[in-house]
């Protein structure tokens, strides 16, 4: 009987220790709740960008052939013999088969609005005649071999390329540059929170949050030019160059404050 009554004292006293224990866990989650509510604003944050330059590796180049005829057949026949003779071309040059590829291929009908006049005063506007087809095939490559850019640029115009899109300078892989910047970034908000921790009374704590913002990376970009195949003023006269590419990120780190 007496062993009973230890047990049940025993178990009392370790039910009202738990339950106390839950009770000051619970009063002390709504003390920290109540206190976030009456001042919120119990975490700092801090903003940095981090910034690399880098020479690219690449040269990312669009060029169309253009081709215009009465019958859709001709076009296609025309123009898919001059996008062969343009990949061979770059193909010779070096530009491997995976950096090839088209991007458009675009046939769209001709229309005349003026076969039912009869006159020059006559201003109708007649239902759309098809009088023949256009042809526009455009294909990207990528250029590794800096040497040859300039050379590939002028073959294109002289090989029937009609137009050559906006030439960009990139960077293939710039992951390893972005991890450089958020490095650098970071190392800035280091200096900046322990700055504020040494000069101000406020004691930070751990890192609540961690937010990117990338920009870039920025390439230079020659802007497009359109010109008649194989005229003399097709292929280009300025030497290009390839200069460095800007890689940046910004971070915002947020800090709690004890």
């Amino acid at each position: 009987m007496t062993s009973n009554i230890k047990y049940l004292i025993l178990a009392s006293t370790l039910f009202a220790i738990f339950l106390s224990l839950g009770v000051l866990s619970w009063a002390y989650l709504n003390y920290r709740q109540a206190q976030n509510i009456v001042n919120p604003q119990r975490i700092i944050s801090f903003s940095a960008q981090g910034k690399v330059y880098a020479k690219p590796d690449i040269i990312r180049v669009s060029f169309s052939v253009i081709t215009q005829s009465e019958k859709a057949e001709t076009v296609q026949s025309e123009n898919d013999k001059k996008a062969k003779e343009l990949i061979a071309f770059v193909k010779a040059e070096g530009v491997s088969q995976d950096d090839i590829k088209t991007i458009n291929y675009s046939l769209n009908p001709q229309y005349d609005y003026t076969w039912c006049r009869k006159g020059e005063k006559d201003y109708r506007s007649c239902p759309p005649k098809i009088i023949g087809y256009e042809l526009t095939q455009t294909i990207e490559i990528k250029i590794r071999d800096f040497s040859k850019i300039n050379k590939i640029i002028g073959g294109l115009t002289e090989k029937g390329a009609n137009q050559i899109s906006d030439i960009n300078f990139e960077i293939d892989d710039v992951e390893d540059y972005k991890n450089q910047a958020r490095i650098e970034a970071l190392n800035k908000i280091e200096k900046r929170a322990k700055l504020i921790s040494e000069k101000t009374s406020l004691k930070l704590g751990k890192i609540i949050s961690v937010s990117e913002n990338e920009i870039g990376p920025i390439y230079r970009t020659m802007k497009a030019n359109t010109f008649e195949a194989g005229a003399p003023e097709a292929a280009p006269q300025a030497q290009i160059e390839p200069g460095t590419n800007e890689i940046s990120v910004t971070l915002t780190v947020s800090y709690e404050i004890k």
